[in-house]
């Protein structure tokens, strides 16, 4: 009987070892697959300690995973953003769906070396009650050394353009006014034609100098609580007069008890500016309506601009928010409207840089189109400490 019994627990042993050496060698197979990867990857256990180290990661930081298993993450591995500053890299792994974190930080080498990377978080359930965190950090260095280059070019092309562009300017503008002697019809038209092209090439040479700044961190954004009661009628009064040329109604409807928001004035300004004065551009009856609405989330206000112009393509709104994007399929009328293609690209920047998001809606050609961005009601800082008391 005795014989039978240990028979029994010998075979079920057998059987939790060949399992156990299964699993063993599977997890073997797989950190050997994560080891050899391009990618720079490591995990760690629910205390912050290292439990996979791979090559590309031992490269970067100048280390060996023998070094490192077993040692808190925090103290092998440092992380900052683009602007210097420390990142707790535990705090990813409180992160859902990777949300807040950055879309590009650097990772420091224990000489300084600089490493930009894209960061992702994954959370490994290795038993019953025990997780583990597997970051992905893709190096982009390169991408980003071409992309300073060429940004580097277009600022340094731009500052040495701006000055010939306004001497050619001024020029014309004597010839224009007689200066040079009286021109015939048909010269006035061609320096009339010159200046246009002119004022839309040190328009182009302005915004690329503007976009520079701004990705460069030169342009201050100054987070004021603004009462929109003092600023919309005097940027609405402004636009007027650019509608009432065209015969368009532009008008604005507030059926919020939303008066304050917090924001750059200038900046929205030049937002509401560039907005609406493209809906004035593409629109040939009817007008433009400003809509404001407050979010469900009551921390952010969201703009409407309306107009009842010549729409979108859905083709062509996957395009609008990036660099020299014009709607030249859309709109049949780019050509007189002109346009530098980076005016929109630099409302996303600044609503960005002020907490906000940006976006458009069309029901297609003919159909009008409705750009909108969002403002908060309160001071970013503040949202972050609220987010963060909400993180388990």
């Amino acid at each position: 009987m005795r014989s039978n019994k240990t028979d029994q627990f010998q075979k079920v042993a057998q059987e939790i070892y060949k399992k156990n050496l299964e699993l063993y060698n599977e997890r073997k197979r797989a950190e050997l697959l994560l080891y050899k990867v391009s990618e720079a990857i490591y995990a760690t256990d629910p205390k912050g300690k290292i439990t996979l180290f791979n090559h590309t990661l031992e490269k970067m930081l100048n280390t060996t995973s023998a070094e490192v298993i077993g040692k808190k993450a925090s103290d092998i591995i440092s992380i900052t953003t683009e602007k210097g500053e420390a990142i707790d890299i535990t705090s990813f792994y409180r992160m859902t769906e990777n949300f807040g974190i950055p879309d590009t930080a650097i990772l420091l080498s224990p000489e300084g070396k600089k490493y930009y990377v894209h960061i992702k978080v994954s959370v490994i359930k290795t038993g019953e009650n025990n997780i583990e965190h597997l970051v992905t950090m893709s190096d982009i260095t390169k991408e980003k050394e071409l992309e300073k280059t060429k940004d580097d070019f277009v600022s340094i092309a731009s500052h040495e353009l701006r000055t010939p562009m306004s001497i050619i300017k001024s020029y014309l503008w004597m010839l224009s006014a007689g200066k040079g002697g009286k021109l015939s019809k048909k010269q006035a038209i061609y320096v009339e034609k010159s200046m246009k092209s002119t004022d839309r090439m040190i328009a182009l040479i302005n915004d690329m100098l503007n976009i520079s700044r701004i990705e460069e961190g030169r342009v201050k954004i100054e987070e004021k609580r603004l009462n929109l009661d003092l600023i919309l009628p005097d940027i609405i009064e402004e636009l007027e007069i650019k509608t009432a040329e065209k015969d368009l109604y532009l008008k604005l409807e507030n059926k919020t008890n939303v008066r304050y928001v917090y924001g750059d004035r200038q900046k929205i300004r030049e937002i509401f500016v560039n907005l609406v004065g493209n809906a004035i551009k593409f629109t040939q009856t009817g007008g433009i309506t400003v809509k404001i609405e407050r979010l469900k989330n009551a921390r952010h206000v969201k703009f409407s601009i309306i107009d009842t112009g010549k729409g979108i393509s859905s083709t062509d709104t996957q395009m609008l928010f990036k660099k020299f994007q014009r709607l030249e399929n859309s709109y049949k009328t780019v050509a007189e409207a002109g346009g530098t293609g980076l005016g929109l690209y630099i409302v996303k920047l600044y609503v960005s840089k002020m907490g906000g998001e940006v976006g458009v809606f069309s029901g297609g050609p003919d159909k009008g189109s409705t750009f909108w961005f969002t403002l908060p009601t309160t001071k970013q800082q503040e949202d972050a400490v609220s987010l963060s008391t909400q993180q388990p």
